[in-house]
C-alpha cells in the first residue's frame, strides 16, 4: 500500500485545536487508501511545547503517529522576536487589511522588510521545531505518495516543508487573517508546495491576497452532523465553545452581553465552554464551564438558544458549523470572513459589525422563535449538504493523486559542500561556563513588583517552626510559589483545596490575590481529623489562624463530597509518597467539580543537576529525613511520567513546564562545559520543577483508576486497577 505523511505540530487524544483536529481527521479519511503516518512531535502544550510524550511510534485507529523531539519550545527570546515583530508591523505601516489605508498599494501594505534569515529565526522561535523530524523528511520523504504539512504557522510545517523538493508537498495553511501571515517566508513556503489545501472560500481569498495566484482546492473539513439530545437548562441561555481568550474576541464578547443584560434585563444567560485563558467575568448570569466531553458539547449546543462566534481569526470555524448542525442559530462577528460567508451562504445566523448591530441582531433572534428555527434549519441544511466525511475524503483524495509521484518528482538537489572550516584559533584560558537558566517569565501580580512579593512572602513564619528554616525554606523556594499562584486561575468565589497547604507560603499568596473559598488538608501523622495552625505575616503585621482537615492522601478516602472544589492543589505532594499516587489522583478527581482544574508541581527528576551528577558517576536519590519516611522524596517524576499518569485517569493536560526557581545544586556533578553538548536538544526539559494544570470533565469523572505497567509493578490485582 503507498504511504501518505501528515506533518502536524502536536497529537495526542487529549489536544483540542483546530489544525490538530483537522491533521488527524484527513488522517481517518485517508487509511483506508493509503499506510498513514502523522509525523509530529512529543509536544501536548502549545505555551512551552514541553516534551511529554515518548518518542517513536505509536499506532492508534490505524494510524502509525511518529514523534519526534521538540529542540527549541519556549524561550524569552521568542518573546523578543514576536514582540519586535508587531513593533515592526506596526513602525512600517505594512500587516492586516482591515486596519490597512486602502488607498496604499497592496505589495507595499504586505511587506515587511525583514531579511530571510530573521524571519526564520522567528518561525523557529515560535516553536516546536524538531531538528530529528527535519532529518526524518529529508532522508525519508520518496517514501510518501505525497506529504501534507498543516498549519502554516509552525516550524514543524516550514522547515518541514523546505526538506521536500519543490511541487512533491501538500500545504493546508488554516490561515486566517493575523500579522505573522504577511510575512514573506510564508509565502515562499506556500510557493514551494506542489498546491494548497483550502477550508473556505474566504480563506482562499486571502491566500491570494498574500501569497498570489498559488494552485489549490477546497477541500474543508467533515463535520459531525449528528442531532444531539438538547441540553436541558434552567434558564434559557446562549453559548461559546472554544479558548476563553483576547485573540478569539471573548473580551469584547464579554462586554458586549453585559452591557446587553444591563439595557435588557431577562433571565439569559451566556454559558462557555473551554480554557480561560483570560479571566472570566464574575457575573451572575455568565457561566464558565470549563472543558467538557464532546457530546456534553453537543448538548449545550443543541440546547442553547444561539450560539455566538466573536472570533476575527478563523480559517473554518469547526465549532460555529457544529452549532449549526445541531439546528442552533448563530450569531457572528463581521471581522471574519470566513463566518460571515458561512452566515451569508447558509441564511443560518446573523452577522454583527459593533456593540449596536449586535444588541439588534441578538434582540430580534431572541424574540422571534420562528425566526430561529427557521435558520436553524438552513444551517443544518448548508453544514449537512457541504461537509460530509464522504464529500470531503473524496476531494482530499483527488488533492493527494494530482501530485506527482516520487518517481516522477526531481531528485533532492545536492546540498553544497561546506566551505572548509577556518583554521582553530589558539587555545586561550578555558572560562567557567555559565549555568543557564530555564524558566518563563515570573507571573507578577499585576501592581506588584519582584522585591514586594519577596518581601511578603519571606516574612511568612509559622507559629512554633524554626525561623531560620522558614526564611531558607522561603528564600529557596519563592519562584515555585509565583509560577504556582500564576496557574491559578482569577476568578471571584472559587472554591480551592489546597493539599499539604504546610507552611502556608502558598495560602498567603492565595489569601491576598485570589478572591476565594480556601480549604486546607495536612498529615502529621496524628490522630487529630482536623487542627488550626496560626502563621504570622511579618511585612503586613497580619495573623492568620488557619483550619485544617488531617488525612493521608495515598491511602485515605478524602472528607470531602463529590463535586465540590472548582481548583484543588497538588504541590510538592507526590514525590514524597510512598506507594499510591492513583489513589490521591482518583481522590482529587472525585472531589473536583466536572471542569475543575488541578495544579501538580513537583521537582524534575531529569532536570540539569541531576544530569551533571549522573554523568559524574553521583547519586541523584534525596537523602533520608529526620521528618520520616514522607520527610524525603521517595519517588520524583519526569514530565513524560506525570503526564501519562494524569492522562490514564481521567486528566486533560492544559499546560506542561519545566522551571529553574533557585541556584542550589548548580555546583555538583560533572562540569557543565561537558554536559551541555549532550543536553543540547532537552532545553525544555532541565527546569529543577515540573509545574502541570490539568482538568476533569464530566465524562472522565467515571472512568476506573489506571496504574499504569510502566510506573507499577508487583501491584495486588484489585477490580479497578490496570495492574
Amino acid at each position: 500500500m503507498k504511504k501518505v505523511a501528515i506533518i502536524v505540530q502536536r497529537c495526542h487524544e487529549s489536544i483540542v485545536g483546530g489544525s490538530e483536529a483537522l491533521a488527524w481527521q484527513y488522517a481517518m479519511l485517508l487509511k483506508d487508501a493509503y499506510e498513514v503516518d502523522v509525523l509530529t512531535t512529543t509536544a501536548v502544550d502549545a505555551a512551552y511545547w514541553t516534551n511529554v510524550l515518548p518518542l517513536g511510534l505509536e499506532v492508534r485507529d490505524g494510524v502509525n503517529i511518529r514523534r519526534f523531539h521538540v529542540d527549541i519550545g519556549y524561550s524569552e527570546y521568542r518573546t523578543d522576536l514576536w514582540t519586535r515583530m508587531l513593533r515592526d508591523f506596526a513602525k512600517f505601516g505594512t500587516g492586516n487589511r482591515a486596519d490597512a489605508d486602502e488607498e496604499v498599494a497592496a505589495d507595499d501594505r504586505k511587506a515587511l522588510p525583514w531579511t530571510i534569515s530573521f524571519q526564520e529565526e522567528l518561525v523557529r522561535n515560535i516553536g516546536p521545531h524538531s531538528i530529528s523530524l527535519c532529518d526524518y523528511l529529508r532522508r525519508n520523504w520518496p517514501s510518501y505518495r505525497t506529504i501534507i504539512f498543516v498549519t502554516y504557522l509552525y516550524p514543524t510545517a516550514y522547515f518541514g516543508l523546505m526538506e521536500v523538493p519543490k511541487g512533491r508537498a501538500l500545504f493546508a495553511p488554516t490561515l486566517h487573517d493575523e500579522l505573522p501571515a504577511y510575512l514573506s517566508v510564508y509565502k515562499h513556503a506556500a510557493r514551494h508546495a506542489h498546491s494548497i489545501i483550502w477550508l473556505t472560500d474566504a480563506e482562499r481569498r486571502l491566500g491570494q491576497t498574500l501569497w498570489g495566484e498559488v494552485p489549490g482546492r477546497v477541500v474543508a473539513m467533515a463535520i459531525d452532523a449528528k442531532l444531539r439530545e438538547p441540553f436541558s437548562p434552567d434558564a434559557p441561555y446562549v453559548l461559546y465553545c472554544g479558548r476563553i481568550d483576547p485573540n478569539k474576541g471573548c473580551g469584547e464578547l464579554f462586554d458586549y452581553f453585559i452591557r446587553f443584560k444591563a439595557e435588557n434585563p431577562s433571565p439569559l444567560r451566556l454559558v462557555l465552554t473551554g480554557k480561560d485563558d483570560i479571566p472570566v467575568p464574575d457575573h451572575p448570569e455568565i457561566d464558565f464551564r470549563g472543558f467538557v466531553s464532546s457530546e456534553e458539547k453537543f448538548s449545550l449546543m443543541a440546547g442553547a438558544l444561539l450560539y455566538i462566534m466573536p472570533s476575527s481569526k478563523e480559517s473554518f470555524s469547526i465549532v460555529t458549523l457544529e452549532a449549526m448542525s445541531q439546528r442552533t442559530p448563530v450569531l457572528v462577528t463581521s471581522a471574519s470572513e470566513v463566518l460571515s460567508d458561512h452566515v451569508r451562504q447558509s441564511g443560518g445566523g446573523r452577522i454583527y459589525h459593533n456593540y449596536e448591530s449586535f444588541a439588534a441582531e441578538l434582540n430580534e433572534m431572541l424574540n422571534d422563535e420562528s425566526l430561529r428555527a427557521w435558520m436553524g434549519k438552513l444551517g443544518r441544511e448548508y453544514v449537512v449538504s457541504r461537509y460530509t466525511p464522504e464529500r470531503v475524503r473524496q476531494s482530499l483524495l483527488d488533492a493527494v493523486e494530482s501530485c506527482p509521484a516520487p518517481e516522477e518528482a526531481a531528485q533532492v538537489m545536492p546540498r553544497p559542500e561546506p566551505h572548509p572550516a577556518p583554521p582553530a584559533p589558539k587555545k586561550r584560558a578555558q572560562e567557567p561556563t555559565p549555568v543557564p537558566h530555564y524558566a518563563p517569565p515570573l507571573p507578577l501580580p499585576r501592581g506588584w513588583e519582584l522585591h514586594q512579593l519577596q518581601a511578603l512572602v519571606y516574612s511568612v513564619l509559622v507559629e512554633d517552626a524554626p525561623p531560620e528554616e522558614m526564611k531558607a525554606y522561603a528564600t529557596a523556594d519563592f519562584e515555585r510559589f509565583i509560577h504556582t499562584l500564576g496557574l491559578i486561575p482569577d476568578r471571584e468565589g472559587l472554591r480551592i483545596l489546597e493539599l499539604g497547604a504546610n507552611p502556608y507560603f502558598t495560602t498567603v499568596l492565595l489569601t491576598k490575590f485570589r478572591d476565594a473559598r480556601l480549604h486546607l488538608a495536612n498529615f502529621f501523622g496524628g490522630r487529630d481529623a482536623e487542627g488550626t495552625q496560626k502563621v504570622f505575616v511579618g511585612e503586613t503585621n497580619e495573623t492568620f489562624a488557619f483550619s485544617y482537615k488531617q488525612f493521608n492522601a495515598e491511602r485515605d478516602l478524602f472528607p470531602y463530597p463529590d463535586d465540590t472544589f472548582d481548583v484543588v492543589l497538588f504541590c510538592e505532594i507526590i514525590e514524597h509518597l510512598l506507594s499510591d499516587p492513583v489513589h490521591a489522583l482518583v481522590e482529587i478527581r472525585r472531589v473536583l467539580k466536572p471542569g475543575g482544574i488541578l495544579i501538580l508541581t513537583t521537582p524534575n527528576v531529569a532536570r540539569l543537576e541531576n544530569a551533571r551528577k549522573a554523568v559524574a558517576g553521583e547519586n541523584i536519590y534525596d537523602p533520608y529525613s529526620g521528618y520520616g519516611p514522607y520527610g524525603r522524596h521517595n519517588r520524583e517524576y519526569t514530565q513524560q511520567d506525570l503526564f501519562e499518569l494524569l492522562s490514564a485517569n481521567g486528566f486533560t493536560v492544559g499546560t506542561m513546564f519545566t522551571a529553574d526557581v533557585n541556584e542550589h545544586g548548580h555546583e555538583a556533578g560533572a562540569p557543565l562545559s561537558d554536559v551541555l553538548p549532550i543536553l543540547k536538544r532537552r532545553q525544555t526539559d532541565l527546569g529543577q520543577y515540573i509545574f502541570c494544570q490539568s482538568t476533569v470533565n464530566r465524562e472522565s469523572k467515571r472512568l476506573p483508576a489506571v496504574r499504569p505497567a510502566r510506573l507499577y509493578r508487583s501491584m495486588p490485582q484489585e477490580p479497578d486497577a490496570d495492574g
